[in-house]
């Protein structure tokens, strides 16, 4: 009887171990699937917001004084897409990083689609190199602005020679 006792316990004991440890996996993939499910989400929402993003060079012009050897140019960039935050947008002026030391953004939390905004190079030197302007917007986006001084030290104007707005491709 002691053996047929210990049987039973023996069969109860694994059934109940096999039955928390499928529980325990069940609650493990579902966390598993969920989180998956999430980061999709997440993705497909980034991806989105890339896609649907987009700035527009609308206009631009340049203020100088004719004894100065500086100019500053004003971008105005309209917001053609979603919904963008100018301050994450970081610059690259000329090939180089910039802190903000030669570039002034118009102060706005959020630029929302059909709203414009300014951007400013400032002491931009009047010669005929052309310049660049790089804006990634954080969306995985970037507008690109290139320009040259047409003129002499006393008498000239800035003129953009191309704008282009690009996404990377997926890979």
């Amino acid at each position: 009887m002691a053996m047929g006792l210990s049987v039973s316990v023996t069969f109860a004991i694994l059934l109940t171990a096999t039955l928390v440890s499928f529980g325990i996996l069940y609650t493990s993939f579902e966390n598993a699937y969920i989180s998956l499910h999430e980061a999709s989400t997440d993705q497909n929402a980034a991806l989105l917001k890339m896609r649907t993003a987009l700035l527009e060079l609308s206009s631009y012009r340049n203020t100088t004084l004719g004894n100065v050897s500086f100019y500053d140019v004003n971008f105005t960039l309209t917001n053609a897409g979603c919904t963008l935050s100018p301050p994450k947008w970081r610059f690259v002026y000329d090939g180089t990083y910039d802190t903000f030391s030669d570039i002034v953004v118009q102060d706005i939390e959020y630029l929302l689609p059909g709203d414009s905004i300014n951007v400013t190079v400032q002491n931009v030197p009047k010669d005929s190199t052309v310049h660049s302007l790089v804006i990634n917007t954080g969306t995985g986006c970037s507008m690109k602005i290139k320009w040259e001084w047409v003129g002499n030290q006393t008498q000239g104007s800035a003129e953009v020679l191309g704008s282009a707005w690009y996404c990377p491709v997926e890979g």
